[in-house]
């Protein structure tokens, strides 16, 4: 009965365990075995030798288990479990045997055998009963015990009556002995059926288990008048439990999950309608016919008592369910901080003075991409963590918004939490030190701070106003750049108003190509005449006037609309120089392109084609780039540009000197033309370090073979340095504004006057 099964030790214990294969059996077990069938030896030869024993088949039954289980303890093992499933068979089994050995004895009012049968199934029930706890571990599901309580007693109030009206009956401790037995094996039945239910892959075992907890009731209640019914019924119970102790996993059960869950409660929903017609079909038979019988009644109560905690089991489930669910509705599940919904709430009519802070993290893109987005979430996590500890020690609380944004609520108006929201921004930069790895990367935050109204001036229309001007706050806080905080105010909210203005009215403009492009004249410093002409976006709105290209590309970058201006203003200028003649007498036009242009599908495609459609030299087409986009080797934005190297266009680096300045980048990429900054244009007439700057850069440059333009040439004596100093090419207001397309002619034609050398002071 009690041969096991076995499994290596951290496999996985959601499957059956493989067959039976004998393993190097462990001392412990050993002793264990070798005493048990010393026991049973013991006990067996006790009923041979000892005068006026009565001897019984139980005997062999009960010792032939005890036998089978020592053996398969001594020589088999597999699987965590399987020492408690062999301890039940001996229980069983010795159980058995201590009925046989006893037939006729008493312990006080209670006769032996019945109280040893009620031990034989102690063993299988308390197995059962630790696999139903394991089989509802962690769920929010009613307990699998209180279904098999709720099963068990209804079956063993119906066993009572079904054995008392067939004339089964004794004294009062023979009535409570078989009571205790009927109770045991109903329970055990039970329980194997509420496994059955959950574990489908468990019904072999769930039968044979039931078939044990039925027989050994059975033979427990004939064994004095109906002998052979229970020997049969014994060696049949045998039979079932080791059946039932074979196909039970060696490792125990593991917990459903999902849709598997769902089905095992559907079947426990549909079993734990079995009782009733069970019941009912009994109390139409005691009003059928009426005996007075105190047990029958009592069992009725325990019936009543196991449906009343089986429902209050349900109840409290449905609870924790429904707690589970309102939690997980109003709670990020990466951070555990409440969600926007959450937010929303406590927005919603508050009971003190408060002011919202909106944080967003700068810097996840560089962990994402380097550590991974598991890494990213973690910092996420840790940030979440500092700032809710910050916010819980000044009696706010904090909720995660959006992927990247938390958003705290503290008492007091704005003047008040802006130096607290300080502290909420620095409680960010301090996320990484507690990730592995990411300690290496900053993150710091940018943060909007609005108030929160309240009593008369709460809007109930519009609870989550103070979130929309906090974010706006953050708007204006990102542009001042990391670490800032911005204040919702009336100036803030003008701002914002007149760029989201802006960004409609320059989406417009683009779709319709209300976008002009002027053209600027690159001069040499030797000869005066045009080399080349920078195509310049100009916008003109009807409804706000003119506006500054600093401006409306900076709306441009934040909406998304940079690659639809960038490529108008390629292809509007390509095609005005062509109209006009520039590149048939060998002139180029120079573009700006920005990052995102780069980095967007069909770019590279864009330029072949249009010196394609134009018939133009492609040498005569000049990319310009900030120098900060090169700095990510062998990035996407770095191969396009050596793809239109290869085509012939010329890539110059603009506002060199203002960025990073990695000069190591200029011997690795195919760059042609330098321009030099404005900024140091400007100091080479003031400054003498400036003028040894500009100098350096043009020397090489030189050496590199590269062209350099200066840039912002405003005054004769700037050019006179510049020509000093042999750079090749100006470009500033001392020679033109950027002129529309229709001038593009007339400064084709003309030549700007180069005056004699000027004497530059410490030179």
């Amino acid at each position: 009965m009690g041969v096991v099964k076995s499994t290596t030790p951290g496999a996985d214990t959601s499957t059956m365990a493989s067959p039976l294969a004998p393993t190097r059996p462990t001392p412990g077990r050993v002793v264990g075995g070798l005493a048990m069938l010393a026991l049973a030896g013991a006990l067996t030869a006790l009923a041979v030798a000892l005068p006026g024993v009565v001897r019984t088949p139980l005997v062999a039954i009960g010792a032939a288990a005890i036998t089978a289980a020592a053996l398969a303890l001594i020589v088999l093992y597999k699987g965590h479990n399987s020492h408690k499933y062999l301890g039940a068979a001996m229980l069983w089994g010795l159980g058995a045997l201590t009925a046989g050995l006893f037939p006729g004895t008493d312990l006080g009012p209670f006769p032996v055998p019945l109280l040893a049968f009620a031990v034989a199934g102690l063993g299988l029930l308390v197995v059962l009963l630790q696999l139903l706890v394991r089989a509802r571990a962690g769920s929010d599901d009613p307990p699998l015990v209180v279904d098999a309580l709720m099963l068990g007693s209804a079956l063993a109030t119906a066993g009572w009556d079904a054995f008392a009206r067939t004339g089964h009956h004794g004294p009062a401790g023979w009535t409570a002995a078989v009571v205790l037995v009927l109770v045991v094996s109903s329970l055990v039945a039970c329980s194997a059926i509420a496994l059955a239910v959950e574990q489908p892959r468990l019904r072999v075992a769930a039968a044979g288990l039931t078939v044990n907890g039925v027989g050994t009731a059975l033979a427990a209640v004939c064994f004095h008048h109906q002998s052979v019914v229970a020997y049969v019924a014994c060696a049949v119970a045998a039979v079932g439990g080791a059946v039932g102790l074979l196909g039970l996993p060696r490792d125990g059960v593991v917990r459903h999950g999902g849709q598997a869950a769902q089905r095992a409660a559907r079947r426990l929903e549909i079993a734990s309608l079995v009782p009733g017609p069970i019941l009912l079909i009994d109390l139409v038979l005691l009003v059928i016919d009426p005996r007075g019988d105190s047990v029958l009644y009592g069992l009725y109560i325990t019936v009543l008592v196991t449906f009343t905690v089986r429902h209050a089991a349900t109840a409290r489930s449905i609870d924790r369910t429904t707690a589970h669910l309102t939690f997980q509705a109003l709670h990020d599940n990466l951070t555990g901080l409440g969600n926007r919904a959450l937010l929303e709430r406590a927005l919603t009519e508050p009971d003190r003075a408060s002011s919202l802070v909106l944080v967003e993290l700068v810097g996840l893109d560089d962990i994402n991409d380097v550590l991974g987005v598991s890494a990213g979430d973690a910092v996420i996590a840790a940030a979440a963590r500092e700032v809710g500890l910050v916010a819980e020690e000044l009696g706010g609380d904090a909720f995660r918004t959006a992927g990247d944004e938390i958003a705290v609520v503290l008492p007091g108006d704005p003047a008040q939490v802006l130096r607290h929201a300080e502290r909420v921004v620095a409680a960010v930069t301090t996320a990484p030190a507690t990730v592995p790895g990411a300690a290496r990367f900053p993150l710091s935050a940018a943060a909007g701070v609005a108030s929160c109204p309240f009593g008369d001036d709460y809007d109930p229309t519009d609870v989550m106003k103070p979130f929309v001007q906090a974010d706006i706050a953050l708007r204006d806080a990102k542009h001042l750049g990391p670490g800032s905080i911005s204040v919702f105010t009336g100036s803030v909210a003008a701002e914002h108003a007149r760029r989201s203005l802006l960004r409609d009215r320059l989406t417009q403009a683009v779709r319709s190509g209300e976008v002009d492009v002027h053209f600027q004249p690159v001069v040499s410093f030797t000869t005066g005449r045009v080399e080349k002409f920078e195509a310049l976006a100009r916008w003109e709105d009807p409804v706000l006037g003119r506006i500054s290209p600093v401006e409306f590309i900076a709306v441009a970058e934040e909406s998304n609309l940079v690659v639809a201006l960038g490529e108008h203003v390629l292809r509007s200028a390509v095609r005005s120089a062509y109209e006009a003649g520039v590149f048939s007498v060998g002139v180029g036009v120079a573009v700006n392109v920005s990052v995102v242009q780069l980095q967007s599908p069909g770019f590279a495609d864009i330029v072949v084609e249009l010196v394609e459609q134009y018939r133009i030299a492609p040498h005569l087409l000049t990319l310009e780039l900030t120098e900060s986009v090169f700095l990510d080797e062998d990035s996407p934005a770095e191969r396009v540009v050596t793809e239109l190297a290869g085509l012939g266009c010329q890539i110059a680096i603009d506002d060199f000197g203002t960025g990073y300045s990695a000069f190591g980048y200029l011997g690795r990429l195919p760059v042609h033309v330098l321009k030099i900054d404005r900024s140091l244009t400007q100091s080479i007439t003031d400054d003498v370090n400036g003028q040894s700057v500009v100098t350096c850069v043009v020397d090489l440059a030189t050496r590199l073979g590269l062209t350099v333009v200066v840039e912002g040439v405003e005054t004769e004596q700037q050019a006179a340095i510049c020509r000093f100093i042999a750079a090749p090419l100006g470009q500033g207001w001392l020679y033109s504004p950027a002129v529309p397309r229709e001038l593009l002619g007339e400064q084709l034609a003309r030549v700007y006057p180069v005056p004699e050398l000027l004497t530059v002071d410490g030179a």
